[in-house]
């Protein structure tokens, strides 16, 4: 199992399903955003999965951040998002991976993590 650990962020590879979990109380910036995606690309090492995402609780994104994470190379590594919604931040994260430029890329917003995974494994 691949795994990397952060203050920010937890993200590991079960199932070829890469899993990102955000926690709580971060206010992710531009430079937080690069790091995040480095260490993403790292873990895949050259692959390309379906993505769970979770939000512990982010407090907050500077507009630099959600442009890059939306940009190709803040994509890059993803074939699919499922984004568990449980916070006001998380509907925000998904409305911006909502407009992501790169329409290969499916997004779709679960409250359950279950039926999110279902959803993702579908597309393994």
């Amino acid at each position: 199992m691949d795994i990397y650990e952060s203050q920010q962020i937890k993200m590991e590879i079960k199932d070829d399903i890469l899993h990102a979990n955000y926690k709580a109380g971060l206010k992710i910036t531009l430079s937080d955003a690069k790091n995040i995606v480095e260490e993403r690309l790292k873990l895949l090492n050259g692959k390309i999965l379906p993505t769970l995402v979770v939000d512990g609780g982010v407090v907050s994104m500077d507009k630099a951040a959600r442009d890059y994470f939306s940009s190709t190379e803040g994509t890059s590594g993803l074939k699919s998002v499922a984004i568990v919604e449980n916070s006001f931040f998380s509907k925000m994260l998904i409305n911006f991976f909502m407009r992501i430029t790169n329409t290969t890329i499916k997004v779709k917003a679960f409250s359950n993590a279950n039926e999110a995974l279902d959803w993702l494994k579908k597309d393994v």
